[in-house]
């Protein structure tokens, strides 16, 4: 893959250790339910999950929407599109779940929805300026756009500590097109026209490691780029396992929660 062009090639072609990864990383738990309570989700609406993974998601929206209710779940790599459509067929919602494989940026459903929901996409699009104009095209009027995203200048790991962190992420840098994106939302959902914006930021940490595998990506794109010595990064993952065992591990990346009205 060439590095200009990684942050979406990765996407194209997930390896196996990164697909375990993101199923625990996108795992629904109830302590996640903070992140969708702002997009205000209720039976009968039809909902996009833009980028939806493995599908955790998709099939949480789905059970929100009801039977009368439809979830329209979008990813462009297609391990993620069989995933989400095996595992709306296992939790028995897919007669109100339709998967598409998309090819470029932005939701192609022009005025068919009421909410588009978007977790932790936005930072890894060509433009998210753009990206949010098609998500205000895709709502009704009054629907409403809720997007969940990071901002990488915030993160915090131990046992890492601030030097370690801020090299390991330099190292993987290129993984992602637009790392402060969390920072800039409420500005770009103005400039996409949307209303009534509302921003909140989550900051809870994990100490128990459910969020490890975010630092075990940050290790795969790092080796990717060849920008730290192999022995250094194998000194980072025992370090943060050393750690998970201790209970003494901690990882913050705060969360920008924004929503506006179409």
């Amino acid at each position: 893959m060439s590095e200009l062009s990684y942050y979406r090639d990765h996407w194209l072609t997930v390896t196996p250790e990164r697909l375990d990864a993101y199923e625990e990383l996108f795992r629904w738990r109830p302590q996640l339910e903070p992140l969708l309570a702002p997009a205000a989700l209720a039976p009968g609406q039809v909902v996009a999950d833009y980028g939806c993974g493995p599908g955790h998601l998709a099939v949480e929206l789905a059970r929100r929407v009801g039977p009368s209710g439809h979830v329209h779940a979008l990813d462009l790599n297609a391990e993620f599109v069989r995933r989400t459509r095996a595992r709306a067929e296992a939790e028995g919602v897919a007669g109100r779940v339709s998967v598409h494989r998309i090819t470029s940026d932005g939701i192609p459903l022009l005025g068919a929805l009421d909410r588009v929901v978007c977790k932790n996409v936005l930072e890894y699009v060509d433009d998210p300026g753009q990206t949010l104009a098609s998500f205000r095209a895709a709502l009704r009027p009054g629907g409403i756009a809720h997007v969940i995203d990071s901002d990488w200048a915030l993160l915090a790991i131990e046992p890492l500590g601030l030097e370690r962190t801020a090299e390991l992420f330099a190292a993987a840098r290129h993984a992602y097109r637009t790392p402060q994106i969390g920072r800039q939302l409420h500005r770009l959902f103005r400039r996409a026209g949307f209303r009534d914006v509302q921003l909140q930021v989550l900051a809870n940490p994990d100490v128990k490691g459910h969020m490890a595998p975010v630092v075990w990506n940050m290790v795969q794109y790092a080796r990717a780029s060849g920008k730290l010595a192999p022995a250094l990064l194998d000194a980072i993952v025992a370090d943060v396992k050393r750690a998970i065992e201790a209970g003494e591990f901690l990882l913050l990346l705060p969360q920008f929660l924004v929503t506006g009205v179409a």
